[in-house]
């Protein structure tokens, strides 16, 4: 706080928040009960809300409204706007499992399963432990493409224990289905992929999860009740399948899912009799996301069997390296605490500090809901190479540093 600057007082920001008008429009946000508390301390402002009956939607525009209020007091440096609104924590635990990758399609037959279970492979290829989990209810098509049957044994202590297979542990629904057909509603679908997947006796680095194409009630599920650490989007090429990609992409983001890149699969073939280059699927899609591997139709890449197959090591390779660091994370008293702030507000409090960081400088984050693709969000900032650390410090709490590189190419790092 500068010297001109006097601390707010509990009267100020009440006086600023009455400029807020209720989302029913009776009256403001004071008027109307909808604010709890108002503590003032060396220039940061706390405001307790009172929005449990409301839509987190609703509830998040709201509160970005008020800390925009609270912003114009004279003195205030910081504002937290905590509301008593339940969110996805992202918190349940599978356990055995380090992190967990999802596989995703924005519509089905663009060859995902397949691109999930080679990428499990090309993982597992350089000795890394991995697990395939198969979540597809619908079209558990893993176990025909491993050629693996069930039923699933039980461990000791009465868990599913995965069917090991080519240095993989490999659980589906089709494994205990017996080549039935599912008929079971959304509800009781992500009930029993959610039971399987966290009864299942992990032992494992990474475990890939193929999950249904589209955004229905697993996908949904998954991505708001798991600690996920990226996910990948397999598409084609064709105009349509690549606009589904990006609608899908977004909500993936919005859910708080680093995106670690696209497979564009059948991006063209070679004729076997004239050798002719051919895209019968067009080329160059229009995704914004990071290729992370265009695969032509070539028989040898659906093949399971001996070595796995040279695109797809390069793709666990490339995989790995989009990941974001999980390492041990310092949290300094200059940490920008970002606990209770609203999406959009966290969003542009981190753009304004991350910009005015000078090159080699690290921003420390304290943050109670899952990074999402914080390297997307601030790649347009910087010309030089950005660094994230994530580091999970108990339930609801993450601490994160985000570095700008020297120009030279070196990198001040201090956790």
């Amino acid at each position: 706080m500068s010297e001109q600057e006097t601390e707010p007082t509990e009267d100020a920001v009440r006086e600023a928040l009455r400029t807020v008008s209720a989302p029913d429009g009776d009256g403001d946000v004071i008027a109307a009960g909808l604010v709890a508390s108002v503590t003032v301390a060396d220039g940061t402002v706390s405001v307790e809300t009172a929005l449990s009956g409301m839509d987190p939607a609703t509830a998040d525009a709201l509160a970005d409204r008020m800390r925009a209020a609270v912003l114009e007091c004279s003195g205030v440096e910081q504002v937290r706007v905590n509301t008593d609104v339940a969110a996805p924590d992202h918190g349940t635990v599978v356990p055995g499992v380090d992190r967990i990758i999802v596989v995703a399609s924005a519509k089905g037959g663009v060859g995902k399963t397949t691109v999930s279970t080679q990428l499990a492979r090309g993982l597992a290829a350089s000795g890394e432990r991995v697990g395939l989990f198969d979540a597809d209810v619908y079209g558990p098509n893993t176990p025909e493409l491993l050629g693996i049957e069930g039923p699933l044994d039980s461990t000791d202590d009465g868990r599913a224990e995965p069917i090991e297979v080519d240095g993989l542990q490999v659980v589906s629904v089709g494994l205990i289905a017996n080549d039935e057909p599912m008929a079971w509603r959304g509800a009781m679908a992500h009930e029993a992929v959610e039971e399987l997947l966290t009864d299942a006796a992990w032992d494992v680095d990474t475990l890939v999860l193929d999950l249904p194409p589209g955004t229905g009630d697993i996908v949904l599920t998954t991505l708001q009740s798991f600690p996920v650490d990226g996910a990948v989007f397999v598409t084609t090429p064709f105009p349509t399948a690549a606009s589904d990609t990006e609608r899908s992409t977004a909500l993936f983001r919005e859910e708080g899912i680093p995106i670690l890149g696209a497979v564009v699969n059948m991006a063209g073939f070679t004729c076997p009799t004239c050798g002719d280059e051919h895209a019968p699927f067009g080329s160059d899609p229009d995704i914004s996301t990071d290729v992370l591997a265009e695969l032509p139709i070539d028989e040898s890449l659906r093949s399971t069997e001996g070595d796995v197959p040279a695109a797809f090591r390069d793709l666990g390779d490339d995989v790995r390296e989009a990941l974001p660091d999980n390492e041990t994370v310092s949290v300094p008293e200059t940490a920008l605490d970002l606990r209770g702030v609203p999406d959009q507000a966290r969003i542009e409090q981190v753009r304004v500090e991350f910009d005015a960081l000078a090159p080699g400088e690290s921003l420390h984050l304290l943050t109670d809901t899952r990074p999402g693709d914080v390297r997307g969000v601030l790649e347009d900032l910087t010309s030089v190479p950005l660094r994230v650390a994530t580091d999970r410090k108990g339930p609801g709490l993450w601490a994160l540093q985000l570095s700008k590189a020297d120009p030279d190419g070196t990198e001040e790092v201090t956790c």
